[in-house]
């Protein structure tokens, strides 16, 4: 599944289109397109999964999910399920969920919440997360895209490895100098995920994710579905304390 960064970097990728003319929207999609049509496409935004394509008073909102991917100026075999159309350019989403938003992005998106995001803002985060989530194991809230807008499983294993948090501490009992270290390591690891999509090295970067051997300590790590969230999970029973 696509991560913050990779919305991020798609977004780069599409901003030569930004204050040109749509000429029409098409796709198999049930989202209603009849608004896209010879309209100025006025930005082109992100919130953390979400690639959000801006207009006069309306946003359209494209997450890609486990299989989506998208083509500029090239088309596959089967038909898009969103495609936006220029005058001599197009953009193809394949495997796509689309969502119609009435006003801006601000309206419907908390921005402080958004891990790439210059608003980003760790005390609120932090106060949500010690009021709201205490209860709760570390690996799981992090997959909370309401709190944690563009962490994947990617970002939420290597900012725990990082911060040497097990996954499966609960929140309550992580110190708070620990989950401030935390948060940061999120936000900076988030920035190196977008670096490392230039050259396609995010998995080889890793330090544990999709790896057998910690790094340091060169002992096994734990390989397994963790939490709620039932994601494939990385962790160094030596490096990462359990908080309970």
């Amino acid at each position: 599944m696509p991560e913050g960064p990779s919305i991020l970097f798609l977004k780069n990728k599409l901003q030569r289109y930004k204050g040109k003319t749509v000429s029409e929207a098409s796709g198999y999609g049930e989202m209603d397109k009849s608004q896209i049509n010879n309209i100025k496409l006025l930005d082109i935004e992100t919130y953390g999964k979400n690639l959000l394509f801006v207009f006069k008073d309306f946003f359209v909102g494209v997450h890609l999910g486990l299989f989506g991917s998208m083509l500029v100026n090239k088309r596959k075999k089967v038909n898009a399920s969103f495609a936006l159309h220029f005058a001599s350019d197009e953009i193809n989403f394949y495997v796509a969920k689309t969502k119609f938003y009435e006003g801006k992005p601000t309206d419907h998106f908390n921005f402080k919440t958004d891990i790439l995001k210059p608003e980003f803002d760790e005390d609120f985060v932090l106060n949500e997360l010690q009021n709201k989530h205490a209860e709760e194991m570390i690996g799981d809230v992090l997959m909370d895209q309401h709190l944690f807008a563009g962490v994947g499983n990617i970002i939420r294993i290597e900012a725990l490895y990082h911060a040497k948090i097990h996954p499966e501490s609960i929140v309550k009992a992580i110190p708070e100098k620990k989950l401030i270290f935390l948060l940061k390591m999120i936000v900076d690891y988030a920035e190196e995920f977008l670096n490392l999509l230039k050259t396609d090295g995010v998995k080889e970067a890793a330090l544990i994710y999709g790896k057998k051997i910690c790094p340091k300590d060169k002992t096994e790590l734990i390989i397994e579905e963790m939490g709620k969230v039932k994601r494939k999970t990385y962790v160094c029973k030596k490096c990462q304390k359990l908080f309970t």
